[in-house]
């Protein structure tokens, strides 16, 4: 992220609007994830609990889910992503995935559809 935000430092300082800020650097950060994609892993562990107890995140809870979320494919994973950050409208997210409104609300249900079936499968 670091890097991804150094090499385009310049760029984001002549971009009007903070908008517009955002999609550039959202849309570079996805390009460079995309490229770096780590090879999905069948050996990532399951939730340590799941009672439906509420209690505080572990932390090996939130790596994992995180690991699951990685495991996705595209454009689900990004679709979900810029979702739960919140900071862009659903005509943004579609504008910077490429896609549809409706394109994208299925991308949205495939996703946490895939997530919590892989949050909750049999070990």
């Amino acid at each position: 992220m670091g890097e991804t935000l150094q090499s385009s430092a310049a760029r984001l300082e002549e971009m009007r609007g903070d908008d517009r800020r955002c999609s550039t650097f959202a849309g570079k950060l996805r390009e460079r994830c995309l490229r770096e994609k780590v090879a999905n892993s069948n050996d990532i562990p399951r939730l340590l609990r799941e009672d439906g107890t509420p209690r505080e995140i572990l932390a090996i809870e939130a790596y994992i889910v995180a690991q699951r979320f990685s495991t996705l494919p595209e454009p689900e994973r990004s679709a979900l992503a810029l979702f739960y950050l919140d900071l862009f409208s659903a005509e943004q997210i579609a504008s910077l995935l490429e896609l549809s409104l409706e394109d994208l609300a299925e991308a949205l249900g495939r996703a946490r559809a895939q997530l919590h079936a892989a949050l909750h499968a049999e070990a």
